[in-house]
């Protein structure tokens, strides 16, 4: 693994390979662990990308797939042991569709196709977090099957989701038929986001905050035209704030190859794009806006530009021929406003039995003004096998105050194991990866499920692997750090 770090106005290699360290985990406990992987839906985007959650300090609850047709949301104790599991069976045509926790439930929603109905829906399930038991299965949303698929969005907390029925004329977004409920699934309000008076193809996707405000982004004028409404859930108020992101500078017309969006709970939202050139597909630009909605402005970062220079140095410490196959991947966001950008490039050779490919992480920092402070890029190189997609390679990344910890699944100097690597997120300064001590297997087999790997705490991390013993099934970890 190398990290480069490069300044906006010009890029310099400040450190070599990173030598590989002793474990920093000061206590691992771990127990066998029982798990089916996922072997369908969207192998680049995962449905489900978390399925732990901490409860109550030391405990944490999973939720768990048994079989082809069972799950099970388990609570675990700080010892590993479980407390409670409790069973979710599915039907034929059934898949879940999100999990999330809030101070009192866990909450399991499915959506079901109904075909001899001609019909689909979503369910929720509340769990009790101190029994175990089903309090409550409701119903939220049904529509035509014919129609695209339902879908929901849960609030940070799980105090608040909405649901919302797409409708389309000659393929184009039309509405979106919405409900809002509250974490004990009590209907707060039914909306409709109305998109017919949008220029173009109109790309949208709708997030709550723990308040129960829904943010609608809208992509239109042939994705150059980034628009962002936010609904309430007291009146018809509709807040709405547009910028233009793409359009024809020095006679080349550019467009947004992918965006990210991050809702705060201070009433606000961060939106991050990457402009390209039209014909030829290049990269040209990275763009955030943050929309404040408590102010209804907009403050603008300047525009951080890929230009030769970046572009060569970039090529030569990752050895590609050009900027390809980068996306999007998080904003995180301090309590004092200090901002993160997170890329990564990830790629599928083509075909259905072809390995998946995770590589370098792209960083783009910025202070409380929007104004840039640093970038870097992180070297990693992680395959999977096609079944697995990006489940068990990629990262995790938690932010603590201005530290920033990334976990990921590495062979480094002919050694398996998740490494963990610490950033401070106003300078940039990086300390070396550092293998927690699982020595997890290398080979064709699923050797970590990245979806349970969590923070209890900044000191404490729950993950699962396989060791690189024959014999060793998967195993629950609980990591303590110095």
């Amino acid at each position: 693994m190398r990290l480069y770090f490069f300044r906006t106005s010009w890029l310099a290699v400040l450190c070599l390979l990173f030598c590989q360290q002793a474990a920093t985990a000061q206590k691992i406990k771990s127990v066998a662990f029982s798990y089916a992987p996922e072997t369908t839906g969207d192998l680049y985007n995962q449905r489900i990308p978390r399925k732990a959650f901490p409860v109550g300090g030391a405990d944490f609850v999973i939720l768990s797939r048994k079989s082809a047709d069972a799950y099970a949301v388990e609570r675990y104790g700080a010892d590993l042991k479980t407390k409670w599991s409790s069973p979710i069976a599915l039907l034929r045509q059934e898949t879940v569709e999100a999990f999330s926790v809030n101070g009192t439930t866990a909450l399991v929603i499915t959506h079901r196709l109904l075909a001899d109905q001609g019909s689909q829906a979503l369910y929720a399930r509340l769990i009790d977090l101190t029994t175990g038991k089903e309090v409550q299965q409701k119903k939220l949303q049904e529509a035509p099957s014919k129609s695209r698929r339902l879908n929901v969005a849960l609030s940070e907390d799980g105090s608040k989701l909405v649901t919302y029925h797409t409708i389309t004329q000659d393929e184009q977004l039309q509405s979106m038929q919405a409900q809002v409920f509250d974490a004990s699934l009590q209907k707060l309000r039914d909306r409709l986001y109305d998109f017919r008076t949008s220029q173009g193809q109109v790309s949208a996707r709708v997030m709550i905050d723990n308040a129960g405000f829904q943010y609608v982004t809208l992509l239109t004028d042939n994705a150059m035209r980034l628009s962002v409404r936010r609904y309430n859930n007291q009146d018809n108020e509709i807040k709405v704030m547009e910028v233009m992101v793409g359009g024809v500078f020095n006679g080349v017309k550019m467009y947004v190859i992918d965006a990210f969006y991050k809702v705060q709970q201070d009433s606000s939202l961060y939106a991050a794009v990457l402009v390209a050139e039209e014909n030829t597909g290049t990269y040209q630009a990275l763009k955030m806006v943050k929309f404040d909605y408590t102010i209804n402005n907009m403050r603008f970062a300047d525009e951080f530009q890929f230009t030769p220079a970046f572009t060569q140095k970039l090529n030569q410490a990752t050895g590609a021929e050009r900027m390809e196959d980068i996306y999007l991947s998080d904003i995180l966001v301090s309590a004092e406003g200090h901002s993160l950008i997170m890329a990564e490039k990830k790629f599928t050779e083509g075909g259905e039995t072809s390995p998946y490919h995770a590589r370098e992480l792209l960083l783009f920092a910025y202070d409380e003004y929007q104004k840039p402070t640093w970038n870097s890029v992180i070297l990693k190189k992680q395959t999977a096998p096609s079944q697995e997609g990006f489940s068990g390679i990629s990262y995790r990344a938690n932010l603590f105050g201005n530290r920033l910890q990334l976990l990921t699944l590495e062979t480094l100097k002919g050694k398996t194991d998740l490494y963990n690597r610490s950033l401070h997120l106003l300078t940039g300064a990086a300390e070396p990866p550092k293998a927690v001590g699982l020595n997890v297997a290398n080979d064709m087999e699923v050797a970590y499920a990245k979806d349970f790997t969590t923070w209890l705490d900044e000191r404490t991390i729950i993950t699962v692997t396989r060791p690189s013993k024959a014999s060793a099934g998967l195993r629950l970890s609980r990591l303590t750090f110095k």
